[in-house]
Protein backbone atom coordinates (compact mmCIF):
# COMPACT_ATOMS: atom_id res chain seq x y z
CA UNK A 1 0.00 0.00 0.00
CA UNK A 2 1.67 3.27 -0.95
CA UNK A 3 1.46 5.86 2.09
CA UNK A 4 1.04 9.34 1.37
CA UNK A 5 3.66 10.71 3.92
CA UNK A 6 3.65 14.41 5.05
CA UNK A 7 6.61 15.98 3.33
CA UNK A 8 7.39 18.20 6.53
CA UNK A 9 7.32 14.92 8.85
CA UNK A 10 10.94 14.04 6.97
CA UNK A 11 12.14 17.53 7.13
CA UNK A 12 11.61 17.25 10.81
CA UNK A 13 12.65 13.99 11.47
CA UNK A 14 16.31 15.08 10.21
CA UNK A 15 16.01 18.09 11.95
CA UNK A 16 15.81 16.08 15.12
CA UNK A 17 18.30 13.98 14.27
CA UNK A 18 20.18 16.80 13.88
CA UNK A 19 19.85 18.51 16.93
CA UNK A 20 20.37 15.16 18.75
CA UNK A 21 23.43 14.46 17.33
CA UNK A 22 24.78 18.16 18.72
CA UNK A 23 23.12 17.83 21.92
CA UNK A 24 24.71 14.64 22.96
CA UNK A 25 27.95 15.64 24.15
CA UNK A 26 26.47 18.69 26.53
CA UNK A 27 23.83 15.62 28.01
CA UNK A 28 26.53 13.15 28.96
CA UNK A 29 27.23 16.11 31.30
CA UNK A 30 23.66 15.82 32.82
CA UNK A 31 23.78 11.62 32.23
CA UNK A 32 23.58 11.52 36.20
CA UNK A 33 20.39 13.23 36.32
CA UNK A 34 19.13 11.79 33.10
CA UNK A 35 19.18 8.22 33.66
CA UNK A 36 16.80 8.42 36.67
CA UNK A 37 14.82 10.97 34.42
CA UNK A 38 14.78 7.73 31.61
CA UNK A 39 13.65 5.12 34.42
CA UNK A 40 11.47 7.54 35.50
CA UNK A 41 9.97 7.18 32.16
CA UNK A 42 10.29 3.62 31.73
CA UNK A 43 8.51 2.77 35.49
CA UNK A 44 5.39 5.24 34.28
CA UNK A 45 5.30 3.68 30.65
CA UNK A 46 4.91 0.44 32.22
CA UNK A 47 2.75 1.16 34.50
CA UNK A 48 0.07 2.94 31.77
CA UNK A 49 0.23 -0.81 29.65
CA UNK A 50 -0.48 -2.48 33.21
CA UNK A 51 -3.33 -0.13 33.67
CA UNK A 52 -4.80 -0.28 30.16
CA UNK A 53 -3.78 -4.61 30.51
CA UNK A 54 -6.32 -4.72 33.77
CA UNK A 55 -8.96 -2.46 32.98
CA UNK A 56 -9.27 -2.55 29.35
CA UNK A 57 -10.97 -4.90 27.05
CA UNK A 58 -8.80 -7.05 24.79
CA UNK A 59 -10.00 -6.90 21.29
CA UNK A 60 -9.97 -10.25 19.59
CA UNK A 61 -11.62 -12.65 17.65
CA UNK A 62 -13.47 -13.66 20.50
CA UNK A 63 -13.72 -10.17 21.93
CA UNK A 64 -15.46 -7.40 19.65
CA UNK A 65 -15.22 -10.01 16.28
CA UNK A 66 -16.21 -6.95 14.35
CA UNK A 67 -13.52 -4.54 14.91
CA UNK A 68 -11.06 -7.20 15.78
CA UNK A 69 -11.49 -8.01 11.48
CA UNK A 70 -10.97 -4.42 10.93
CA UNK A 71 -7.54 -4.54 12.92
CA UNK A 72 -6.42 -7.95 10.73
CA UNK A 73 -7.63 -6.03 7.09
CA UNK A 74 -5.91 -2.72 7.83
CA UNK A 75 -2.83 -4.34 9.39
CA UNK A 76 -2.54 -6.45 6.61
CA UNK A 77 -3.17 -3.46 4.28
CA UNK A 78 -0.22 -1.97 6.14
CA UNK A 79 1.65 -4.72 5.37
CA UNK A 80 2.69 -4.23 9.65
CA UNK A 81 5.00 -7.12 10.72
CA UNK A 82 2.71 -8.31 13.72
CA UNK A 83 -0.73 -7.65 14.96
CA UNK A 84 -0.73 -4.95 17.60
CA UNK A 85 -2.43 -5.84 20.84
CA UNK A 86 -5.44 -3.77 20.82
CA UNK A 87 -7.83 -2.78 24.19
CA UNK A 88 -10.55 -1.09 24.90
CA UNK A 89 -10.99 1.33 27.46
CA UNK A 90 -13.23 3.38 29.29
CA UNK A 91 -13.16 7.10 28.97
CA UNK A 92 -15.71 9.15 30.63
CA UNK A 93 -17.50 10.76 27.37
CA UNK A 94 -13.97 11.42 25.79
CA UNK A 95 -13.86 10.27 21.77
CA UNK A 96 -10.00 9.78 21.45
CA UNK A 97 -7.23 6.62 20.84
CA UNK A 98 -3.57 6.35 20.73
CA UNK A 99 -0.72 4.06 19.90
CA UNK A 100 2.48 3.25 21.80
CA UNK A 101 4.95 0.96 22.24
CA UNK A 102 6.55 -1.03 25.10
CA UNK A 103 9.69 -3.10 25.58
CA UNK A 104 9.08 -3.83 21.37
CA UNK A 105 5.55 -4.37 21.53
CA UNK A 106 2.72 -2.54 19.84
CA UNK A 107 -0.34 -1.37 21.56
CA UNK A 108 -3.54 0.80 20.36
CA UNK A 109 -6.23 1.62 22.66
CA UNK A 110 -9.98 2.43 21.87
CA UNK A 111 -11.67 4.67 23.87
CA UNK A 112 -15.35 3.09 24.59
CA UNK A 113 -17.42 5.87 23.60
CA UNK A 114 -15.66 5.76 19.90
CA UNK A 115 -16.28 2.38 19.59
CA UNK A 116 -19.88 2.84 20.81
CA UNK A 117 -20.31 5.32 17.98
CA UNK A 118 -18.73 2.37 15.62
CA UNK A 119 -21.65 0.64 16.55
CA UNK A 120 -24.42 3.02 16.43
CA UNK A 121 -23.34 4.93 13.26
CA UNK A 122 -21.34 2.04 11.01
CA UNK A 123 -17.31 1.40 11.27
CA UNK A 124 -16.44 4.02 8.99
CA UNK A 125 -15.35 6.30 11.95
CA UNK A 126 -13.56 3.47 13.85
CA UNK A 127 -12.04 2.07 10.80
CA UNK A 128 -10.76 5.17 10.15
CA UNK A 129 -9.60 6.21 13.49
CA UNK A 130 -8.12 2.59 13.50
CA UNK A 131 -5.99 2.86 10.45
CA UNK A 132 -4.71 6.28 11.80
CA UNK A 133 -3.15 4.66 14.77
CA UNK A 134 -1.96 1.82 12.95
CA UNK A 135 -0.07 4.40 10.95
CA UNK A 136 1.95 5.33 13.50
CA UNK A 137 2.99 2.31 14.22
CA UNK A 138 3.68 1.73 10.33
CA UNK A 139 6.06 5.05 10.36
CA UNK A 140 7.18 3.83 13.87
CA UNK A 141 6.84 7.33 15.11
CA UNK A 142 6.59 6.10 18.65
CA UNK A 143 10.76 4.92 18.61
CA UNK A 144 11.71 7.53 16.35
CA UNK A 145 10.44 10.03 19.22
CA UNK A 146 12.11 8.06 21.64
CA UNK A 147 15.77 8.03 19.27
CA UNK A 148 15.80 11.83 19.40
CA UNK A 149 14.92 12.05 22.70
CA UNK A 150 17.23 14.91 23.14
CA UNK A 151 15.78 17.12 20.45
CA UNK A 152 12.49 16.46 22.08
CA UNK A 153 13.22 19.31 24.82
CA UNK A 154 13.43 21.78 21.59
CA UNK A 155 10.70 24.10 22.04
CA UNK A 156 8.54 24.06 18.75
CA UNK A 157 10.10 21.52 17.70
CA UNK A 158 9.19 18.61 18.52
CA UNK A 159 5.65 19.78 18.39
CA UNK A 160 6.01 20.79 14.84
CA UNK A 161 7.39 16.78 14.32
CA UNK A 162 4.06 15.50 15.55
CA UNK A 163 1.96 17.72 14.30
CA UNK A 164 3.43 16.44 11.01
CA UNK A 165 3.16 12.86 12.21
CA UNK A 166 -0.42 13.62 12.70
CA UNK A 167 -1.09 14.70 8.83
CA UNK A 168 0.49 11.60 7.84
CA UNK A 169 -1.89 8.61 9.86
CA UNK A 170 -4.87 10.92 8.69
CA UNK A 171 -4.06 10.81 5.07
CA UNK A 172 -3.38 6.69 5.86
CA UNK A 173 -6.69 6.49 7.57
CA UNK A 174 -8.05 8.42 4.79
CA UNK A 175 -6.72 5.40 2.45
CA UNK A 176 -7.88 3.10 4.63
CA UNK A 177 -11.39 4.14 5.01
CA UNK A 178 -12.26 7.58 2.94
CA UNK A 179 -15.88 8.23 4.27
CA UNK A 180 -14.42 7.41 7.86
CA UNK A 181 -11.69 10.32 7.71
CA UNK A 182 -14.70 13.02 7.17
CA UNK A 183 -16.90 12.06 9.95
CA UNK A 184 -14.31 10.84 11.83
CA UNK A 185 -12.64 14.31 12.48
CA UNK A 186 -16.22 15.95 12.25
CA UNK A 187 -17.11 13.52 15.59
CA UNK A 188 -13.81 14.71 17.43
CA UNK A 189 -15.07 18.08 16.98
CA UNK A 190 -18.66 18.22 17.57
CA UNK A 191 -19.50 15.23 18.91
CA UNK A 192 -21.21 12.52 17.42
CA UNK A 193 -24.69 13.57 17.68
CA UNK A 194 -23.95 17.09 15.91
CA UNK A 195 -21.13 15.36 13.69
CA UNK A 196 -24.12 14.62 11.34
CA UNK A 197 -25.20 18.31 11.00
CA UNK A 198 -22.14 19.84 10.30
CA UNK A 199 -20.47 21.37 6.65
CA UNK A 200 -17.40 19.37 6.74
CA UNK A 201 -16.30 22.33 4.08
CA UNK A 202 -17.41 25.19 5.88
CA UNK A 203 -15.73 23.85 8.85
CA UNK A 204 -12.65 23.59 6.77
CA UNK A 205 -12.52 27.24 6.00
CA UNK A 206 -13.26 28.23 9.74
CA UNK A 207 -9.06 28.06 9.65
CA UNK A 208 -8.72 31.19 7.36
CA UNK A 209 -11.69 33.01 9.00
CA UNK A 210 -10.75 32.27 12.54
CA UNK A 211 -7.67 33.78 12.26
CA UNK A 212 -5.13 35.69 14.14
CA UNK A 213 -1.91 35.48 16.69
CA UNK A 214 -3.36 32.95 19.35
CA UNK A 215 -4.63 31.13 16.67
CA UNK A 216 -1.64 30.46 15.20
CA UNK A 217 0.35 30.31 18.62
CA UNK A 218 -1.68 28.43 19.68
CA UNK A 219 -1.15 25.59 17.17
CA UNK A 220 2.49 25.51 17.18
CA UNK A 221 2.66 24.67 21.00
CA UNK A 222 0.23 21.75 20.42
CA UNK A 223 1.22 18.75 18.74
CA UNK A 224 -1.95 17.90 16.86
CA UNK A 225 -2.51 20.60 13.88
CA UNK A 226 -6.30 21.99 14.26
CA UNK A 227 -9.29 20.06 13.59
CA UNK A 228 -10.45 22.66 11.23
CA UNK A 229 -7.47 22.12 9.25
CA UNK A 230 -7.57 18.51 9.17
CA UNK A 231 -10.74 17.92 7.52
CA UNK A 232 -9.05 18.40 3.87
CA UNK A 233 -7.09 15.53 3.97
CA UNK A 234 -4.39 14.53 1.68
CA UNK A 235 -4.40 18.17 0.63
CA UNK A 236 -1.91 18.22 -2.61
CA UNK A 237 -4.81 16.41 -4.60
CA UNK A 238 -7.78 15.77 -2.53
CA UNK A 239 -10.53 17.21 -0.19
CA UNK A 240 -12.66 15.32 0.91
CA UNK A 241 -12.06 12.57 -1.73
CA UNK A 242 -12.99 15.23 -4.09
CA UNK A 243 -10.14 16.48 -7.27
CA UNK A 244 -8.92 19.48 -6.85
CA UNK A 245 -9.75 21.39 -9.69
CA UNK A 246 -13.29 20.89 -7.74
CA UNK A 247 -11.84 22.43 -4.64
CA UNK A 248 -13.66 26.41 -4.83
CA UNK A 249 -17.13 24.24 -5.84
CA UNK A 250 -17.05 22.27 -3.05
CA UNK A 251 -15.70 24.96 -0.49
CA UNK A 252 -18.16 27.64 -0.67
CA UNK A 253 -18.13 30.95 0.66
CA UNK A 254 -19.02 31.67 3.98
CA UNK A 255 -21.26 34.76 4.17
CA UNK A 256 -22.22 36.38 7.65
CA UNK A 257 -25.27 38.68 7.42
CA UNK A 258 -25.90 40.71 10.18
CA UNK A 259 -28.98 40.29 11.79
CA UNK A 260 -31.00 44.00 12.85
CA UNK A 261 -33.58 43.95 15.06
CA UNK A 262 -35.92 46.07 13.48
CA UNK A 263 -39.13 46.96 14.93
CA UNK A 264 -42.13 47.59 13.03
CA UNK A 265 -42.80 51.03 14.45
CA UNK A 266 -46.22 51.89 12.34
CA UNK A 267 -48.43 50.75 15.11
CA UNK A 268 -47.26 53.79 16.57
CA UNK A 269 -48.48 55.86 14.00
CA UNK A 270 -52.13 57.39 13.85
CA UNK A 271 -54.45 55.44 11.41
CA UNK A 272 -56.44 56.73 8.64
Amino acid sequence: MQINVDKKEKTYFILLVIVSVLLLVPMLVLLPILLPLALVILIGQGVLIGYVKGNGVRVSEHQFPEIYKVIVKQSEQLELKKIPNVYILESGGVLNAFATSFLGFNYVVLYSDLVTVSYEKGRDVVEFVIGHELGHIKRNHINKKLWTFPAQFVPFLAQAYSRACENTCDNIGYSLNQKGAEQGILVLAAGPKLAKKMNAEVFYKQQYTETGFWFWFSEKLAYHPHLSKRVMLEKDTLIIGKPLEERHAIVPEVEVKETINQEDYSRYLPKS
